[in-house]
């Protein structure tokens, strides 16, 4: 993947108006739909095949990989179930 070598200096100062906490959020919704399409192209699957193994309509499949659609837990474990790996991984925490 390429890096962006240039950023408009108006949408630089505008960036640093949204708060951390925002901009972290959007980075992981990019990072989830980055890892599905990684995903999908090892298992070498369409975006139509991907809507058909988790029955939903190839639109909002559409809209899951654009990086801007807020998934669930439930959602997640949906798609994590019809590609048959993890797409977020968490660090358990160790028995008391």
């Amino acid at each position: 993947m390429s890096r962006i070598k240039y950023v408009d200096p108006e949408f630089k100062k505008a960036l640093e108006g949204v708060s951390p906490s925002v901009r972290r959020e959007v980075g992981l919704l990019f990072d989830i739909a980055g890892r599905i399409s990684e995903i999908l192209k090892q298992k070498n699957m369409s975006q139509a095949d991907f809507a058909r193994a988790v029955g939903k309509k190839p639109a909002l499949i559409s809209r899951w990989l654009s990086g801007t659609h807020n998934f669930t837990i439930q959602t997640i474990s949906q798609i994590e179930t019809a590609l048959g790996t993890s797409i977020i991984l968490v660090k358990r925490r160790s028995a008391l």
